[in-house]
């Protein structure tokens, strides 16, 4: 490949690591919503960490992306260093965000608990702790803890009316009409969304990794086919 073919795919990959930035930070603000939306469930300090460091990841990929169009185009040592010096940062921030990504979690004990705790309580709709139970059903449209039957073990003889499908406008709660609610519980959901976010997290940051070795791997072919125009040899009576 000449020099051009190289300048054309680093171009490419200039433009795919702007994507890749876009990504990150949709994955990141994901990740932070999911936090604030159910943190009271989970104790774990290190999803927030993780979602802020994607964040501020984002940014990082939009400028280097930027560099790598402009080496493209001008080819000049100076844009290359500084190219190089933000894969350099990226591929440390996003290699941290991958394994807290893939080792982020939660204790499945303590979201138990927390919830169990949060049936047992559960009684006027103006109370704060009801309104998150009911927030959580309707949301992630789940009932009870692993199933409806936990309101009924809870001492409950009815669901709230936040575990009936929205598609039955007729659902009080009764558990005799189970048909009527929603038949999988909020912990398996709870568990399901926040491995899917941190999933998409995990793959955003290996996707971003890859673009940024290729692009680095090209900024090297660019280099070594540059020309040497810009120095001149100087003669020896120059400084005598």
């Amino acid at each position: 490949m000449d020099s051009s073919s190289f300048r054309g795919l680093f171009r490419l990959l200039g433009l795919l690591l702007w994507g890749a930035a876009a990504a990150m930070a949709w994955a990141g603000i994901t990740a932070l919503r999911t936090h604030w939306n159910y943190q009271y469930f989970c104790d774990n300090p290190f999803l927030v960490v993780l979602g802020c460091l994607v964040v501020i990841t984002a940014p990082l990929l939009l400028i280097t992306g930027g560099l790598a169009v402009g080496v493209s185009r001008w080819n000049t040592g100076p844009w290359q260093g500084m190219f190089l010096y933000g894969v350099m940062v990226l591929l440390c921030m996003e290699v941290s965000s991958a394994i807290l990504a893939n080792t982020a979690s939660c204790q499945r004990d303590w979201e138990m608990h927390v919830l169990d705790d949060l049936l047992h309580q559960y009684g006027n709709q103006s109370d704060p702790k009801s309104r998150v139970v009911d927030r959580l059903q309707e949301e992630l449209q789940c009932c009870g803890i692993h199933n409806y039957t936990d309101w009924r073990v809870t001492g409950h003889f009815s669901a709230p009316t936040s575990c009936c499908q929205k598609i039955f406008s007729n659902c009080t709660g009764a558990l005799d009409s189970s048909q009527l609610l929603y038949q999988e519980g909020c912990l398996p959901k709870l568990e399901q969304l926040r491995k899917l976010v941190l999933g998409h997290v995990l793959w955003c940051c290996i996707g971003a990794l890859v673009l940024e070795l290729l692009a680095a791997l090209t900024s090297g072919f660019l280099m070594k086919q540059s020309t040497i125009s810009d120095y001149h040899i100087l003669e020896s009576g120059t400084f005598s």
